[in-house]
């Protein structure tokens, strides 16, 4: 199994996009501020409760919409399939981050699926992976006191030998 290593992440087909989840709830949100706002429009008595809650929800739905417009709602994707890219990160006691690195560089993942992981460690693996498995790329850190530090350059897997990585590395996100 060999690894294809790119050190340019120009060259990696993830891209950060707008979701269109996100996009068609902060729409909704909007539309339902504005109803809310012309119906407090249409309440004559402005000492009510009601007239409050409507000017209030309206004021703060709209607010809330355009933030999450203009903020929220980026997802990273794998651009040939489309897929959502998620990261994590694997900690391990028993490797050190050459050790580790050498294991990625030789295909020799069953090792790295067999060895002692922990909640938190000296040594580091990043993963960022596709929903659909034909994407995994992995970067080894190696903590050096107050900071974690790249040991290795980002690794990419695509397609069939990414499903074969993604089995051995695991998924804690699922």
């Amino acid at each position: 199994m060999s690894t294809q290593v790119n050190t340019n992440t120009i060259n990696i087909p993830i891209v950060k996009r707008k979701n269109s989840k996100a996009i068609i709830t902060s729409i909704g949100l909007i539309l339902f501020g504005i109803a809310f706002y012309i119906l407090s429009t249409t309440i004559h008595d402005t000492t009510s409760s009601l007239y409050m809650f409507c000017a209030v929800s309206g004021f703060s739905l709209l607010f809330i919409g355009l933030l999450k417009l203009f903020v929220g709602g980026k997802e990273t994707v794998y651009l040939p399939t489309k897929s959502p890219v998620k990261s994590y990160a694997l900690y391990f006691e028993s490797l050190s981050g050459d050790e580790l690195v050498r294991l990625i560089e030789q295909g020799r993942f069953d090792e790295i699926r067999t060895a002692r992981r922990k909640e938190s460690g000296p040594v580091r693996l990043d993963v960022q992976r596709s929903r659909d498995n034909c994407f995994i790329a992995l970067q080894v850190m190696q903590y050096v006191p107050y900071a974690y530090e790249n040991v290795s350059c980002v690794h990419c897997f695509e397609q069939e030998q990414a499903s074969e990585v993604a089995a051995c590395v695991g998924n804690p996100v699922k």
